[in-house]
């Protein structure tokens, strides 16, 4: 497990993580940091909170947090590792390990997205959070109790998950429960009338939803507007929500607990089901479609990339697209939509998110596949660096020199003019120059004439002696293998 426990020397447990920087913003009482595994540099996050009296009520509400969120499944949901609770310098500090994520605010600030991307993206989070919030309404009957944009933490991925499950209470608010004796943890901005007013009848009474519809009409309010709610007249201020989700947003403040939206019915909203949606929810379920879909899908992705924001395109669709071609859910075709997205990547970036998946693609038995990855080198070649090609690229590239396909050997061939300017003098002369002496008897007449044509090209980096011999000993004879 990532964050297991280890014994110090003489003392208690430890979590086996180092802690690092600290987020500006986090949600309730806790400080949010980033972290790495002492094992294997694994990144992850981790929330802290501390008191000096074990029976605070910050600290029993966090333990309640750490409880639920472990017991809570659900894609928009935070996904829970490890939690650990010790002394530390005579205050108990109760610390919990999450997939790595940070703050919604902060993410939003480096993206600066502007226009329709904005939108698109702006949509897509607050529908995962409505799923969220829906889901703990709906399925499980509960109240979460504290919704804000606080409350909202992003991946790597750019996905939009839900935290701060400090307040999560059973919607029938039976026994001691959290809400009741922490509701002073949420700001007054944030609170709708039964719950600033404690009337707790009232919650129990209204529908289970009521509470979190207003949290997440603030929410909303807080997203699309850019900046944090301190006042709940903020709220009246309409003019920065999307016209086609203003309905919606108003039926969340309803002032009468049984008329507020239900978050399942604003998931509903067809500007949350936008088109974005739409390509990452259909890669995302790729192993649910048939190949009539799949055709369809593919044929009409490379003109939808230009409406998708790049940041989006390169941490979440890249990844995607990478996984079903070497898995085999996506058909060879989607490598035209893979190296489209690449093309927004500099050349340190490409490496790294490209490369590996690359290297493995060559690698596939797949003749489309392999046809597609070399129709398109010219595309990515320029990227590539000479450690890249020479162990990762051409060993497995290379077996097309030897394809059944005429085709393929020919692609092969005719890709090593992209190639051959940053492969070593070694590789050209003790292992290329090889496989074109087999070209030159090859059966197809145009292999034969671009063996010789390819020659001239990439005699020039293989040094003086060889070219020599190249031009001396091999050229003459391929001349004559043409005629």
């Amino acid at each position: 497990m990532f964050a297991k426990l280890s014994a110090l020397v003489g003392g208690g447990p430890a979590l086996n993580v180092n802690i690092g920087h600290q987020y500006d913003t986090a949600w309730g009482c806790w400080t949010h940091h980033s972290c790495t595994s002492k094992d294997d540099g694994s990144a992850s996050s981790v929330f802290k909170i501390a008191a000096a009296d074990p029976n605070d009520v910050k600290l029993v509400a966090a333990r309640n947090g750490v409880k639920r969120l472990k017991m809570l499944r659900h894609p928009n949901v935070l996904a829970f590792k490890d939690s650990l609770e010790v002394q530390e310098k005579g205050q108990t500090v109760l610390y919990l390990i999450t997939e790595a994520v940070r703050p919604l605010a902060t993410v939003l600030q480096e993206l600066d997205l502007s226009g329709q991307h904005r939108d698109e993206y702006l949509a897509t989070g607050m529908l995962h959070m409505t799923n969220a919030v829906s889901f703990i309404n709906n399925s499980c009957n509960m109240i979460h109790g504290n919704l804000c944009m606080a409350a909202v933490v992003v991946t790597d991925s750019l996905d939009w998950k839900l935290h701060g499950f400090d307040l999560l209470s059973e919607h029938a608010l039976t026994g001691d429960f959290a809400l009741k004796h922490a509701s002073w943890m949420v700001a007054s901005q944030y609170k709708p009338a039964e719950l600033a007013k404690c009337e707790w009848e009232a919650v129990q009474q209204g529908p289970s939803w009521a509470v979190d519809s207003w949290g997440l009409g603030c929410m909303m309010q807080e997203v699309f507007s850019g900046q944090p709610l301190s006042a709940v007249e903020q709220l009246r201020r309409t003019d920065v929500i999307p016209p086609a989700l203003l309905a919606d947003y108003q039926k969340l403040l309803s002032s009468h607990t049984g008329r507020r939206l239900n978050p399942s019915k604003v998931a509903e909203s067809r500007f949350l089901n936008n088109k974005l949606v739409e390509v990452v929810g259909f890669m995302e379920n790729i192993s649910l479609k048939d190949s009539a879909e799949k055709d369809s899908f593919f044929k009409k992705l490379p003109a939808m990339i230009p409406a998708i924001p790049e940041p989006v395109a390169v941490r979440k669709l890249l990844p995607l697209l990478s996984s079903s071609l070497e898995f085999g859910g996506a058909p060879a075709s989607a490598v035209s939509s893979l190296m489209l997205i690449g093309r927004m990547l500099s050349g340190d970036e490409f490496i790294r998110r490209v490369v590996p998946s690359l290297s493995r693609l060559f690698a596939s038995s797949d003749r489309n596949l392999r046809r597609n990855l070399l129709e398109s080198i010219d595309t990515y070649g320029q990227h590539l660096t000479t450690d890249v090609i020479e162990g990762q690229i051409y060993p497995p590239l290379s077996a097309g020199f030897t394809d059944e396909n005429a085709y393929i050997r020919e692609l092969t061939l005719k890709s090593i003019l992209v190639l051959a300017p940053k492969m070593r003098q070694a590789t050209l002369t003790q292992n290329l120059l090889k496989h074109l002496s087999r070209l030159q008897v090859d059966n197809e007449p145009s292999i034969r004439a671009n063996t010789t044509v390819l020659l001239g090209n990439v005699a020039q980096y293989m040094g003086d002696a060889t070219c020599k011999k190249v031009w001396g000993h091999l050229l003459p004879q391929l001349t004559a293998g043409i005629c």
